[in-house]
């Protein structure tokens, strides 16, 4: 695969001091392509970067991760992003539209534009290859431990690296990933992929039900060998669902990973709805959190779907235990046991509708979480 160099600088943007500028040069221009955030309020580096792609024409040839700050609320942000590109362009002697920015950490402060250069020049001093474990560090803002993955069949390559811990709820989270691979493919099946694989990973996890100014997942591809597409996809969403799963075990506070399964129901659009109200109720989180087995609260939550089901045909179980058949079923003690045993927690419901099934990450909702979160600027 063509070398992936990487970058490290500190624009002190994290109060720790940490390093905090991550720089990823590419040999030649790689086909890419990106989901963002649907938030009304955007960070001016998702809006660059947006603009960027299209002008482009969905290749990149460097990428700037910036953690601390967000680049969001705080002046002429896209302004802010464009002169950071528009540096590293020059200094590689690259297109401006080849530049990616990427930010996240606090909204409303202004992003120190000469402490960024000042961190990219620092990090252009020592280019080395990429480092997933090392990448993921130098992103993390509230995270509790670097989320990075990689697989490899015969010859194609899938990596990857994220950051993320609160603020987590489609479209998309608080996160950042970057997924890469040595498969060839066109700007337009690589779009395709991107949001085919978002949808079933990254858009199907919750931590707290709050939607992010700064969201970003893409999928880089550096062209190196033709792989076939079905096990290329297989590939690209195995990597992302385990990064996303690493997000919701990293949730802030967190305890518990809960995995909601809905099946049965008529089409992916019921069983995605339904699966994400059981999973963003915080009714649910709580109930989790203390090993309480309260199916009601989870029959409550299907019920705010506005897709018509029947009650009495529903089945819910929490593992393997069997809790509401039509009728509830006293298995409480059971499944409380189940619960105190393990650390991921399954719900599945049954509609028995029909064929289609949902899968949604979520975590449990614990004191931890106030507390960082009401401590997070302070």
């Amino acid at each position: 695969m063509k070398e992936i160099l990487m970058g490290i600088g500190t624009a002190g943007l994290k109060p720790s001091g940490n390093p905090d500028v991550l720089l990823l040069y590419f040999p030649t221009e790689f086909p890419a392509h990106f989901i963002f955030t649907k938030n009304r309020i955007k960070s001016g580096s998702v809006e660059y970067s947006q603009k960027a792609l299209e002008e482009s024409g969905g290749y990149v040839r460097a990428i700037l991760i910036n953690s601390g700050n967000a680049n969001c609320m705080a002046g002429d942000t896209v302004g802010t992003a464009e002169e950071i590109a528009s540096y590293i362009s020059k200094m590689f002697d690259i297109r401006r539209e080849y530049v990616l920015i990427f930010s996240t950490g606090i909204i409303g402060e202004p992003l120190p534009v000469e402490r960024v250069t000042k961190a990219v020049d620092d990090a252009c001093k020592i280019l080395e290859p990429l480092d997933l474990k090392r990448a993921s560090e130098v992103i993390s803002t509230t995270d509790s431990f670097p989320k990075y993955d990689f697989v490899k069949y015969d010859r194609l390559e899938v990596f990857g690296f994220a950051k993320g811990a609160g603020m987590i709820h489609p479209n998309m989270a608080t996160m950042l990933a970057f997924i890469f691979t040595n498969a060839d493919m066109d700007p337009g099946y690589i779009k395709e992929l991107t949001k085919r694989v978002g949808d079933v990973t990254f858009n199907s996890i919750t931590v707290d039900g709050c939607m992010s100014t700064n969201d970003s997942f893409g999928i880089i591809s550096s062209g190196d060998i033709r792989a076939d597409n079905k096990r290329l996809e297989d590939a690209v969403t195995e990597v992302a669902e385990r990064l996303a799963k690493k997000i919701v075990e990293d949730g802030e506070g967190a305890t518990k990973v809960i995995k909601v399964v809905v099946k049965g129901a008529k089409d992916d659009l019921m069983a995605k709805d339904m699966a994400e109200r059981v999973a963003v109720s915080q009714l649910v989180k709580t109930a989790v959190h203390g090993c309480d087995p309260n199916w009601g609260r989870i029959i409550s939550a299907l019920g705010t779907s506005p897709y018509e089901f029947d009650p009495k045909r529903v089945e819910i179980r929490i593992g393997d235990i069997i809790l509401y058949k039509g009728e509830p079923v006293y298995n409480r003690k059971d499944a409380r046991g189940y619960m105190m045993a393990n650390k991921e927690i399954l719900i599945e419901v049954n509609l028995n509708m029909g064929n289609a099934m949902w899968i949604y990450y979520s975590s449990d909702l614990t004191c931890d979480y106030v507390r960082l979160n009401s401590e997070y600027t302070t």
